[in-house]
């Protein structure tokens, strides 16, 4: 089910004498099965853009329509949405409150109207989706550490089998190997449940590790939507924006700027070692 931005704009205050514009002219489709980075400096627009993917923040001007279906028209099944489209915030912990792990992540598809049999199914499959041992299911969210609470989190909003999932700084204030587990365990369900995934992250290293599209968010514009390598080749323009590229970028232009014949266009560690090999062995 795809999820459509037709000339989106969202005005905040726009009542008001002092409007302030956080989106312009969006148009963008969240494909099936896509994973996409969305970047931006602080205040580019990146968190107003993803409370318009499920509803909680409708366009002064525009369209988001869901699987063809405009979603800001009046009667429009939000509920049903928010089920499809699920969204973690940045600092997920802060959205735990049950007494066990368990009963925190049934409470989503509960309120879906699922029997017991069915939400507590789907509670178990999620949970072992996001890689939480059975040890932890039935203690408290609280007892977690950091990383095992972005799982419980996740499983959540897994729970209620949505299409797409919106991931806002999903690593926030982990340490590196808590990083990388999560963003492993994001990969896998992306590959293997087939879910169409948005990740918003300020790691350069992270989105191009990750992702098969970069959104790259300024002044309330769409700038570029484009494969990894194709947005840092514009390594300039996104410094301008108060962004970067990933490290091997820097690296090879370096190596290029001295005079080896290396490919530039790597954005990974693995394809910047292989234009490195390729280029010493020409």
């Amino acid at each position: 089910m795809s999820l459509i931005f037709n000339h989106v704009s969202f005005m905040y205050d726009a009542d008001t004498n002092l409007p302030s514009a956080a989106l312009q002219d969006i148009n963008l489709t969240i494909e099936d099965g896509g994973f996409y980075g969305l970047i931006g400096h602080t205040g580019s627009g990146k968190s107003t853009l993803v409370q318009h993917m499920n509803g909680l923040l409708k366009p002064t001007h525009g369209q988001v329509l869901f699987d063809g279906q405009d979603i800001s028209e009046k009667g429009y099944d939000l509920k049903s949405l928010r089920s499809k489209v699920g969204l973690v915030f940045q600092y997920p912990e802060h959205q735990l409150f049950e007494a066990t792990v368990f009963d925190d992540v049934c409470f989503g598809p509960k309120n879906m109207g699922l029997t017991k049999s069915e939400y507590e199914l789907r509670a178990f499959s999620a949970l072992e989706a996001v890689g939480l041992p059975h040890d932890y299911f039935y203690s408290s969210p609280f007892d977690l550490s950091g990383g095992q609470k972005r799982r419980v989190a996740i499983a959540g909003v897994l729970a209620m089998k949505p299409s797409i999932l919106v991931l806002d700084e999903p690593t926030a204030g982990l340490d590196p190997r808590g990083r990388d587990e999560i963003l492993d365990q994001i990969k896998k369900l992306h590959d293997e449940e087939h879910i169409s995934i948005v990740l918003v992250s300020h790691s350069m290293e992270d989105v191009a590790n990750y992702v098969d599209k970069i959104l790259v968010m300024n002044k309330g514009k769409l700038i570029y939507n484009d494969v990894p390598s194709e947005v840092f080749r514009h390594v300039e323009e996104l410094e301008a924006m108060g962004l970067a590229a990933p490290q091997v970028t820097y690296i090879t232009k370096a190596l290029r700027e001295s005079g080896l014949d290396v490919d530039t266009s790597a954005t990974t560690i693995k394809e910047a070692a292989d234009a490195i090999a390729a280029a010493l062995r020409r």
